[in-house]
This record gives C-alpha cells, sequence and structure tokens, in this order.
C-alpha cells in the first residue's frame, strides 16, 4: 500500500511541472515585443515573449552573433530612442548563455540570450 501511495505522490509532483519554455536547441516562433523603456525606469533594448500559457512575460536578448539581423529587420534597435514598443514576429532558439541587461537606476539583469533565426516586424 505504502507503494502505491508513493508512486502516486512521484506522478503527481512530475505532473505539476511549471515549466513554459522549450528545451535548448528546438527552435520557437512567436510574436515578441521589441521593448526599450530605460527613459522610464525599465530596461534597455530587449524581447518581451509571453509563455505559452500568456500569463508570464520573459525578457530576452540576442546573442551578440544575431544582433546584427535584429537591427537589420529593426533599424531602431540599440538606438538612443529611448522609449520604444515594436511588434515582431520572430524565429528563434534558446541559449545557454546570458547577457547583462541595463536597466534603471543604474540596475544590470542578467537575462537570457536567444540565437535569433528569423525576425520581420508586424504591419
Amino acid at each position: 500500500m505504502k507503494s502505491i501511495i508513493f508512486f502516486m505522490c512521484l506522478l503527481l509532483w512530475a505532473g505539476c511541472d511549471n515549466s513554459t519554455m522549450e528545451v535548448d536547441g528546438e527552435v520557437i516562433e512567436t510574436r515578441a515585443r521589441i521593448v526599450n523603456n530605460l527613459a522610464v525606469d525599465g530596461c534597455d533594448w530587449h524581447f518581451e515573449v509571453a509563455t505559452v500559457d500568456s500569463i508570464d512575460i520573459v525578457t530576452l536578448v540576442p546573442t551578440l552573433a544575431s544582433e546584427p539581423r535584429v537591427k537589420e529587420a529593426v533599424p531602431k534597435w540599440g538606438t538612443q530612442d529611448a522609449y520604444s514598443f515594436i511588434d515582431v514576429n520572430i524565429k528563434y532558439r534558446l541559449t545557454d548563455q546570458e547577457r547583462s541587461l541595463t536597466c534603471g537606476f543604474g540596475n544590470t539583469a542578467q537575462v537570457d540570450a536567444i540565437e535569433v533565426l528569423e525576425i520581420n516586424k508586424v504591419k
């Protein structure tokens, strides 16, 4: 009887995984928003992506290698335009890298870096 209860609890625990992002290496295609709200004590240029359940928003930045692809699609990227919200369709792959993101009041956040494969502005 104890073993049945143990296995039931184990299955229940395994089913309560709150993961919302796919594993590394998998290509993810979604709508995102490029944001720069440093002027209002937010953070410098980054992506905001809604999780699968649309409850949480994940902050991501491109890897240094894929940043030119973002700049090509969104010329404002990385400029001094200190308050921008640009909707994009993005295809990307998670990496195991993190980058520093400058935020208001001189704070710095460590953010997951993504390899941007394709990006297009939403019209």
